[in-house]
């Protein structure tokens, strides 16, 4: 099969939509090489590796300068000259167009927050994401969801027929596999970078961009209040971010004299993994996802992981992880002082493997292939 991507957050996005594309298209070339992998890409401006075949840029003058309109609309065309059996959107969005090509389509919807936290999201943004998302999964001949929840948002928002609608999950780096407690319980076998300051103590790490969402501030509350309770334990908090917000709470992890080692960088995955092994648990208490990758790396490393009730936190998690109500410090709190109880956390420890087995690369690769090959025999 000749099976196209829209891979321009492959190459040039180094946060969760890139992760999700990297781990995908590389696992498909890792476990099913016999079929070809087409890159389409309206520009390479990222640091992210270049080097593998199959990369297709605008063929034209005119789709290279005005590459949103390739890649929205004239794209199809290069997709028809270059024998394309099925493209798949990663991210929300497909061309306009396919249907009339006879290309066969699929795309991958991740969440649909703007619709159900339309708060968080600027006016602009939030028709944009609408328009695009909802083309893409009425032009789709399938969409795939990461998770239940997201499929029923689909449902509920866009009135999108559940039988058009499968759910594959997604799988983490193998890098996290490759350096798990599970199997090797040396917890500094993984060097780390000398520029990471880190604790001298056992201490939590918390893994997301530094906005709203992810609930930084009642994490910090709910800190001050584990101390209290007689818990000295310092977070790693691992997230870009410059807004008002991201810039506010240095000053708030001060005030509840919260101790954080703040890396407000991008992280590799292997430095990531580093860090996972040292900690005592994930915490992870984002109010609303569409899947949380950080709670699978860091149950795949083998570390428990306390997070948040309500959407798709416990598909991941499942008995592997910790459960309070993402609006309470206070139920923030007493989730993660279980947690650093030895009882509860090898408990959580023991369930690990089978929830990791759910999100095997491989069997999410083999899953891909069978939509994939059901579209080209239709």
């Amino acid at each position: 099969m000749k099976i196209a991507f829209d891979a321009k957050r492959y190459f040039n996005n180094a946060t969760g939509l890139g992760f999700y594309s990297r781990t995908l298209v590389d696992g498909l070339r890792r476990y099913f090489p016999e079929h070809e992998y087409q890159l389409f890409t309206p520009y390479l401006r990222g640091n992210l590796d270049t080097s593998q075949a199959g990369i297709h840029l605008p063929d034209k003058s005119l789709g290279r300068i005005f590459h949103p309109l390739w890649r929205s609309k004239w794209i199809v065309e290069q997709l028809k000259r270059n024998h394309t059996q099925v493209f798949h959107g990663l991210s929300h969005e497909l061309p306009i167009g396919l249907k009339r090509a006879g290309i066969p389509s699929v795309v991958t919807m991740h969440d649909l927050i703007f619709m159900r936290y339309p708060e968080l999201y600027p006016r602009l943004d939030r028709f944009f994401y609408h328009n695009k998302y909802l083309q893409a999964a009425n032009e789709a001949d399938i969409v795939v969801a990461i998770s239940e929840q997201t499929k029923l948002d689909l449902e509920h928002f866009f009135n999108t027929p559940p039988e058009k609608i499968r759910v594959i999950g997604q799988s983490c780096d193998p890098v996290f596999g490759q350096n798990s407690l599970l199997n090797d319980p040396k917890r500094e076998r993984l060097p780390l970078p000398e520029t990471i300051n880190m604790p001298q103590q056992d201490y939590l790490i918390a893994v997301g961009s530094l906005t709203p969402r992810k609930n930084w501030h009642r994490l910090i509350e709910a800190i001050a209040l584990v101390q209290q309770a007689g818990f000295q334990i310092p977070l790693i908090a691992v997230g870009t971010g410059n807004s008002a917000y991201a810039q506010s709470l240095p000053e708030l992890a001060k005030k509840h004299q919260v101790e954080v080692f703040w890396l407000n960088q991008h992280i590799a995955s292997k430095t990531l993994a580093a860090l996972y092994q040292r900690a005592t648990a994930l915490v992870y208490p984002s109010i609303f996802e569409g899947f949380g990758i950080p709670i699978l790396e860091a149950l795949t490393v083998g570390i428990p992981v306390v997070t948040t009730r309500g959407g798709c936190f416990e598909e991941v998690g499942g008995g592997a992880a910790l459960y309070a109500d993402p609006l309470s410090p206070m139920a923030i709190a007493q989730e993660i002082i279980k947690v650093l109880d030895t009882q509860h956390h090898q408990t959580l420890l023991a369930a690990a493997p089978a929830q990791i087995k759910q999100f095997d690369p491989e069997q999410i690769c083999r899953e891909w292939i069978g939509v994939y090959q059901s579209l080209v025999a239709d």
